[in-house]
């Protein structure tokens, strides 16, 4: 599908006591909008939203009100210089003569004063097809970083499992220093106690043990 170009007009009138609209100090026009498959068209339906600065006289003066303007009764205005926003209805069916996702944007927007004191605001849109290939490089590029951040985090769990077990380890091999002291002092007193009991025994009791087939018997 070769792009598409279309151009909308809107004249926007004020209440008379801020004057004229003697200037179109900034205007920006955005379109906003949704997709919709229809059986011989692509249907976008939606807003194009309109903010603007304009700039009056101050003479508050009665103005000829055209029955095709848009009355703007919500008007910021400081030292004579205006800023209102509105919402121009979107719809719009475009050829389906290829396939993919469409886009409309606003490539032109531009205001001017008329001699009757009302606002003309001009702007022109294009829908096109999406460029395929950019979105799948964005597509591709919120993988990796995914893919990337996914990596790190089993980086992490693995540093943390091992980090752990190193710890149990540690835990396991390292003796209690306490426990082991008592032990060598325990069977230091058993060994003794052993001693004293064998040198108090009389002359003739031997404690040297023999096997029972090494004994001789009568």
């Amino acid at each position: 599908m070769e792009p598409t170009q279309w151009t909308l007009t809107e004249t926007f009138q004020f209440p008379a006591e801020y004057g004229k609209a003697v200037s179109a100090q900034e205007v920006k026009v955005t379109a906003g909008y949704t997709e919709h498959q229809t059986e011989d068209a692509v249907r976008l339906s939606g807003i194009y939203h309109v903010a603007a600065n304009v700039g009056f006289d101050g003479e508050g003066k009665e103005a000829t009100l055209d029955s095709d303007a848009i009355l703007i009764d919500d008007v910021d205005v400081q030292d004579q210089s205006g800023y209102f926003e509105y919402a121009v209805p979107l719809l719009v069916d475009l050829p389906t003569s290829a396939d993919g996702q469409l886009t409309a944007t606003v490539i032109d927007a531009s205001a001017t004063a008329t001699d009757d004191g009302s606002l003309a605001v001009m702007w022109t849109v294009e829908a096109k097809l999406a460029n395929v290939e950019a979105v799948a490089q964005n597509v591709e590029g919120e993988l990796t970083k995914t893919a990337l951040a996914t990596d790190e985090t089993a980086k992490e769990s693995k540093q943390e499992v091992a980090q752990v077990t190193e710890e149990t380890t540690t835990a396991a091999v390292t003796p209690d220093l306490e426990s082991s002291q008592v032990e060598t002092v325990t069977g230091y007193v058993d060994d003794n106690e052993m001693l004293a009991f064998i040198n108090d025994l009389e002359d003739d009791v031997t404690v040297t043990s023999f096997r029972l087939n090494d004994v001789f018997v009568e």
